[in-house]
């Protein structure tokens, strides 16, 4: 986001708690050309943007943890706008109900402005997961979260560049993290597909559990040679893994979730399956056997990505933000 405009800077705060993970999509920062601070210089700044998501209202990750990372700086930056992402949904059951974590996340952004990865999510934090199922536009289903007008949605945006087209290898491929958030992700449902594929002899690679990378080259050449990719998440908004497999023309085999069959088209650029394992497995071994089809496929959901995820609309979108945000005419 550096290229927003000509006089618009950005710098990272360092911080201790966590480590920066550049695996595998490299040291972004660094190639942005972003200034890494080690404190946060009252009056040098005109607008903040911090991260926020359902693990970090947790009790002791909010005194401790993540959630004390942006706890700490929403406390300290009183002086200057401030821009809330909202990474993920307020679907966290082995911690919370929908509504209890709607109440603590409405609570840590205050009046913040709030980005959304998806349409849905900014829903869900509207309105709870069920609420969001009966939200249409001319209803009256009562805010229980942060107010939707407080909220925007800014799809991702990636370069095309970044990413490579090969030729592909009879593989399935899944890039989630290791661990963590197994309802959210819906882990034993992309463990039952796997095992299923095993029983068929088909490959299927967990990046991050099966595969780790530590040069950005590897993961560009292990997706782009790479068949199928499968998304397993439940909640997950808008995977971002996923749309850099359409940009390495992999077929997309995808669960329907927040926002994803509203660009998907099942069996023209990508397909929709329900959560039955037999199910995907038969079809990801049907994709397999039929190597052009699935190959046809990639390319069609390689053109919707590069129509959609394109750095020019991220750009766009964020700048609108920050000029509405920071009241720049």
């Amino acid at each position: 986001m550096s290229a927003l405009r000509d006089d618009c800077e950005f710098s990272w705060l360092i911080q201790h708690r966590r480590g920066y993970n550049t695996m595998p999509r490299g040291d972004f920062l660094k190639d942005l050309g972003i200034e890494k601070v080690p404190f946060y210089e009252e009056g040098k700044y005109d607008v903040a943007i911090m991260h926020l998501d359902q693990q970090c209202v947790e009790d002791s990750l909010w005194d401790r943890g993540k959630g004390s990372l942006y706890r700490e700086l929403n406390e300290t930056i009183t002086n200057i706008p401030k821009i809330v992402i909202i990474h993920g949904t307020p679907f966290y059951p082995e911690h919370f109900t929908d509504f209890e974590l709607c109440r603590r996340v409405k609570e840590a952004v205050g009046d913040s402005k709030v980005v959304c990865n998806s349409n849905r999510a900014r829903l869900q934090w509207a309105f709870g997961l069920e609420g969001a199922k009966q939200f249409k536009e001319d209803n009256d289903v009562a805010n229980i979260g942060i107010p939707l007008e407080q909220m925007t949605t800014i799809w991702h945006g990636i370069n095309p560049d970044d990413f490579v087209d090969l030729p592909k290898e009879p593989r399935v491929v899944t890039f989630i993290s290791a661990g963590g958030l197994d309802a959210y992700y819906d882990r034993p449902f992309l463990q039952a597909v796997k095992d299923l594929l095993a029983e068929k002899g088909i490959i299927h690679c967990h990046i991050s559990a099966d595969a780790r990378f530590t040069k950005f080259s590897e993961y560009q050449k292990f997706l782009g040679t790479s068949l199928v990719y499968f998304n397993p998440t439940l909640e997950s908004p808008m995977p971002r893994a996923r749309t850099e497999a359409m940009l390495s023309g992999a077929c997309i085999v995808t669960t329907p979730h927040q926002d994803a069959d509203t660009f998907i088209e099942h069996g023209k650029n990508g397909y929709i399956v329900p959560r039955k394992p037999k199910e995907v497995a038969d079809l990801i071994e049907g994709l397999i056997l039929e190597y052009k089809t699935a190959a046809r496929i990639g390319q069609e959901g390689k053109k919707t990505a590069l129509k959609l995820f394109t750095y020019e609309r991220y750009r766009k979108e964020w700048l609108a933000l920050l000029e509405e945000v920071c009241e720049i005419k």
